[in-house]
């Protein structure tokens, strides 16, 4: 499993994200420039998942993995921030893995696949397992991106199509595939840490219905922004901003 480092705060940050076209670790200096607003209080580690992902790879497994890759750096205690089905990952590791986490963000995400309509995964999972991946980014760069992102980055789709050739259609689907069946709903009353749930009241992948009975069930705060995607924590820095003062305020 690959991880990338960066920030020099004394707190910990582990930072999951979801399913990427491509690994996300060598664009560590990209995302560090997005994240700017975490690297004096936090050092964050990015995780990849593993390499080899094998057939029928959960969402807990992927998991359980990540908890074993923090473990191997020494990361407990760590502020657990999980993006989309890295925001699945972050659930399953802050309820089997308690001693790993001592606060969690999770965004633009789900606790069960009951919860959610499946179109769009659906979908994802049929161009994955035809190799169609042109139309898999298409209706990515469509479902999990706003009109008003989309307009405001003409050249996003291009750039996109561009690593058309480098997407493991098999990879993908089994990551996609991996959210058609996830469900942590009984894992759900062992997140003992305090936790903040954000989404988009216009998120074309998952809605925002999952991340409300998601918040309600861990009894936490959530804040539901009414315009951007399914992509909101890209879309929106003041999540970033949200996250970082949450962890603060609760690590005082």
């Amino acid at each position: 499993m690959d991880y990338s480092r960066f920030g020099d705060g004394e707190r910990t940050m582990v930072l999951i994200p979801g399913v990427s076209m491509l690994p996300v670790t060598p664009l560590v200096d990209f995302i560090a420039r997005q994240y700017a607003v975490m690297t004096e209080d936090f050092t964050v580690y990015l995780f990849d998942r593993k390499r080899d992902i094998g057939d029928a790879y959960t969402v807990e497994a992927m998991a359980d993995d990540t908890a074993e890759a923090m473990r191997s750096l020494g990361l407990k205690d760590a502020c657990l921030y999980g993006c989309s089905q890295g925001g699945m990952i972050a659930q399953v590791i802050a309820a089997r893995h308690p001693e790993l986490v001592s606060r969690l963000a999770l965004c633009s995400t789900m606790a069960s696949i009951r919860d959610v309509t499946v179109p769009t995964l659906s979908r994802w999972s049929s161009y994955a397992a035809a190799g169609d991946m042109l139309s898999f980014v298409r209706s990515f760069h469509d479902t999990v991106y706003s009109p008003a992102h989309r307009r405001s980055h003409p050249k996003l789709l291009q750039q996109m199509e561009m690593i058309v050739p480098q997407i493991d259609p098999v990879r993908i689907r089994r990551l996609v595939d991996a959210c058609l069946t996830f469900d942590a709903t009984e894992l759900l009353p062992s997140i003992r840490c305090a936790t903040l749930v954000i989404a988009s009241e216009h998120d074309d992948v998952l809605g925002a219905e999952p991340s409300r009975r998601l918040a309600s069930s861990l009894a936490c705060r959530s804040v539901i922004y009414p315009t951007s995607g399914h992509a909101v924590f890209d879309e929106v820095p003041e999540v970033l901003v949200q996250v970082r003062d949450f962890f603060l305020d609760a690590l005082e």
